[in-house]
């Protein structure tokens, strides 16, 4: 739980950061500015898009089988360790 230290910490962060519009880094940086406004799209063929997605999904496909094969594994191993337990056989 944070006290009033934590809450004074906040305080502080606000205050400072009003100030941004007075830095020189900042200088020019306005919300009408429709330069610093989001990001440039640049258009890609539909050839492209089709490229990118076919490229994710096998990437999914490959992830997917890992973890399924490893929580297979985890999952044989946590029942031949209990049957060797269960059984009295040290290992």
């Amino acid at each position: 739980m944070g006290g009033f230290g934590s809450a004074q910490g906040m305080i502080t962060s606000l205050k400072n950061n009003s100030r941004r519009n007075k830095r020189e880094a900042y200088d020019g940086w306005t919300t009408s500015d429709k330069e610093s406004q989001g990001v440039k799209v640049v258009p890609v063929s539909e050839k492209a898009l089709e490229e990118i997605r076919n490229k994710i999904q096998r990437q999914n496909q490959k992830t997917t089988i890992k973890s399924r094969i490893l929580i297979i594994v985890s999952i044989i191993i946590t029942i031949w360790i209990t049957y060797k337990v269960i059984s009295g056989v040290h290992l």
